[in-house]
């Protein structure tokens, strides 16, 4: 009870924060000075809300929310107008669950890892470094119910879900001033192949494996340099993946689901 409306305010509170990086921007101009590369490690919090839908007339079918707690690092390079650059993250949280038909569980383990590299062109202007780029990314989540019960006596199971992907986007710098400068990203991602494994062997059965083809998904954030060595960061991530194959046997599928994640990132530069 005291966990949903803790998630709720702290959601509240880091999209005004988000919202006050992007529209509160300095109007100082800039130096035409840009930071050809960047070595970071950093630590964040977010919450995260992932829904599925019934397949057949799009009716809630399950939800989870919870947060997330993890590091962070990023490389990035600029040799001449080529942009070379790689992100990660690690995290682990818990989330709640609800279901149309099974009840509720709490306190649901959830871990997450990420990785993407990077290539572009960076474009180069008096107070202004615009950056179009391409890349391939790799997503892995861990839902971890084995071995609990839902409010209604239904047994949970273990849910692995990988993810490749392209992202195609922009990152939008300010030249440094006082070593302090802006940064801005926003990405479309492109979902190239998923696979999801539900681990039904928890409860005796076989386990189950579908594979998904079609989604995509945006990122947004919005980084802020106080000095050379520390910054603040805002972001936003969301998928939406649809309905995958039939498994093997041709009787299971994983439904259309959305994940949305919110959040802020303290990192440091070394």
């Amino acid at each position: 009870y005291y966990m949903k409306y803790f998630l709720e305010f702290s959601k509240r509170i880091r999209l005004l924060i988000f919202i006050n990086l992007i529209v509160f921007i300095p109007i100082t101009s800039f130096a035409g000075n840009f930071e050809d590369n960047k070595s970071e490690w950093g630590l964040y919090f977010g919450t995260k809300i992932y829904e599925e839908r019934h397949p057949v007339d799009n009716s809630f079918f399950m939800s989870q929310d919870g947060y997330m707690l993890g590091a962070v690092t990023n490389h990035e390079s600029y040799n001449d107008d080529l942009y070379l650059g790689f992100k990660s993250r690690l995290g682990a949280g818990y989330v709640s669950y609800t279901s149309a038909g099974t009840g509720t569980m709490e306190d649901v383990p959830d871990y997450q890892f990420e990785g993407t590299g990077y290539v572009g062109k960076s474009f180069e202007g008096q107070t202004f470094r615009t950056t179009p780029f391409g890349g391939l990314g790799f997503r892995y989540l861990l839902n971890a119910s084995g071995q609990k019960l839902s409010s209604t006596g239904h047994s949970g199971y273990d849910r692995e879900s990988r993810y490749v992907y392209m992202p195609l986007g922009i990152n939008f710098e300010t030249g440094t001033k006082n070593n302090t400068h802006w940064e801005f990203r926003g990405e479309y991602l492109l979902f190239l192949y998923g696979e999801q494994t539900s681990y039904l062997s928890d409860l005796g059965y076989t386990d189950i494996h579908n594979e998904q083809e079609d989604g995509s998904g945006i990122k947004l954030t919005a980084k802020y340099y106080f000095d050379k060595k520390f910054g603040v960061e805002g972001y936003m991530d969301y998928w939406d993946i649809a309905d995958s194959k039939l498994d093997v046997s041709g009787s299971f599928m994983e439904p259309r689901n959305t994940t949305s994640e919110t959040g802020i990132r303290i990192f440091w530069r070394y």
